[in-house]
């Protein structure tokens, strides 16, 4: 039975192991250091309200205050050390002393609390089989499929990515993509003292850039594809671009599969001497895909590759996923698994949820929901859907408020060029006007696209689902884009439960 632990940040998430602090910092660099390291330290955390008794803190520097704020907290806690990025004087200036307890100072607190999160758990990517996914796109999709195939030569597997953190039989629920250092250290060694081998890791930008994979070792890290996102967080693309380049530029990576498709996989390809594995369908890659079929009921293709050459059928939909399959058969093939076990493994995986997710109905329309957030994952999923669509594709979708803006405007255009009608609506707009989002959207627009005859303007969510659904007619397809598997809204401040595919359900059972 699957175990659903509540937060990774509880007690259940796995018995504090005792650690000396002397040993914990021993070769790490310090601007300064007030008090002995000569502590028993019991855990650690980031998280003021987490610290325990004789416990260490650590202050990390977050995107919108300082964690310095919450020395104090995590004092009166009881703590008997913290980390800070903060000098003495400044702490000083805010009221803290010594007060018996030690203080380090660092240049980098983030990298400082990879540092000894990898010790503190006994550096657990070196006993597992630890797999790098980033992308774009395509990041969960590889998780799932790996987890299939690997699953299928029957091995012991974890997973964690956007959807939830697993393994055997524990389950978490995914706060972010790509967890801080201390949970996925913490996580690792679970699983390696629970007898995992493999780890598949969707390793985010944000991951990258503040270090939260920092120091793991990798057997293997795979690059999908590079498009416009998180813009927001990144100050521009070129800065988004070096930092998912970073993965690769890693030493403590083994090998690497590189989609070619991609112009970012050939520059990334230049820069490293390891052991290779290309993939690509355009491109004259070590792993190919000839000979494609699209339908509804899933894709088909002949693999060609230095291990042999086969015949491939998979339930997922759209010529994307052929490149998703063409990733993941290399990893398993670098592996050391068979030509035959690694085919077998991705033909038995039906779904991936929210990943073009086809949701079943007797209306005589197919019905998918589908993740893609950005004007380029959005484009493949609309040209996925038009490969098989008989009649109209018709497609649903909206823009995530608080995040980067530069992307609403390019998705409306796409949206429209890609689909017969586009009803756009909200996402999740968090604290800003749904409206407003949808302005944004609508300044992207073609010139000459026509509200009514070429798309529709509905900010309520459910009701431009059920919108779209009545005007879908026998042979038509229905993209609901932008959520996936997420089964929330986030509106102003406040998390409501909303899932897309229950919402089709219903309206569809009515």
């Amino acid at each position: 039975m699957i175990k659903i632990l509540p937060d990774i940040f509880s007690e259940e998430a796995g018995e504090a192991m005792t650690s000396q602090l002397s040993d914990m910092m021993n070769g790490y660099p310090l601007v300064n250091l007030l008090g002995t390291l000569d502590r028993e330290i019991t855990s650690i955390a980031y998280d003021s309200r987490k610290v325990e008794v004789g416990g260490l803190f650590v202050a990390i520097a977050g995107t919108k205050e300082n964690g310095a704020r919450y020395i104090p907290e995590a004092i009166r806690r009881k703590a008997s050390a913290f980390i800070t990025q903060s000098s003495p004087q400044e702490l000083l200036e805010m009221g803290i002393g010594l007060n018996g307890i030690t203080q380090i100072h660092v240049e980098d607190a983030r990298h400082a609390l990879a540092w000894i999160s990898r010790r503190y758990y006994r550096q657990p990517s070196r006993s597992l089989n630890l797999v790098g996914i980033t992308g774009t796109n395509g990041k969960t999709t590889l998780t799932f499929l790996l987890e299939s195939l690997f699953a299928h030569a029957g091995r012991d597997c974890g997973v964690i990515g956007s959807i939830n953190y697993r393994f055997r039989d524990t389950l978490y629920p995914a706060n972010v993509t790509t967890p801080e250092s201390l949970d996925l250290n913490r996580m690792l060694a679970e699983m390696v003292d629970c007898g995992v081998h493999d780890c598949f890791l969707e390793v985010s930008s944000h991951s990258l850039a503040q270090k939260r994979v920092h120091g793991l070792h990798f057997d293997v890290a795979a690059f999908t594809n590079l498009t416009r996102d998180h813009l927001d967080f990144h100050s521009d693309l070129h800065t988004y671009r070096q930092t998912k380049m970073s993965l690769f530029r890693d030493e403590r990576v083994n090998k690497q599969v590189i989609n070619l498709d991609d112009p970012m996989g050939a520059k990334i390809l230049a820069e490293s001497s390891r052991p290779t594995l290309t993939t690509g369908i355009e491109s004259r890659a070590d792993i190919r895909a000839e000979s494609i079929q699209l339908s509804d009921q899933g894709v088909r293709f002949s693999l060609k590759s230095p291990y042999g050459c086969r015949d491939i059928a998979s339930p997922l939909l759209g010529k994307h996923n052929i490149l998703n399959l063409l990733s993941s058969a290399a990893v398993g093939l670098f592996q050391g698994l068979s030509l035959d076990t690694v085919c077998a493994g991705l033909e038995s995986l039906a779904v991936v949820p929210g990943r073009l997710e086809k949701i079943e109905n007797n209306r005589g329309f197919t019905v998918a929901v589908d993740f893609a957030h950005t004007d380029d994952a959005l484009y493949n999923a609309l040209i996925a859907v038009q490969e098989f669509t008989r009649g109209r594709v018709l497609v649903v979708f909206g823009c995530g408020g608080d995040r980067d803006r530069t992307k609403r405007g390019p998705m409306g255009k796409v949206g429209v060029d890609n689909s017969e009608l586009a009803v756009i609506t909200s996402d999740n707009p968090r604290t800003e006007n749904p409206r407003t989002i949808i302005e944004d959207i609508s300044l992207g627009l073609p010139e000459k696209a026509e509200e009514g005859k070429d798309y529709l303007i509905i900010p309520d969510r459910r009701q431009a689902i059920e919108k779209a659904l009545q005007l879908a007619k026998p042979g038509d397809t229905v993209l609901i884009a932008g959520k996936g598997a997420e089964d929330y809204q986030i509106i102003g401040t406040k998390k409501i439960h909303f899932d897309d595919r229950e919402i089709v359900r219903a309206l569809l059972d009515d």
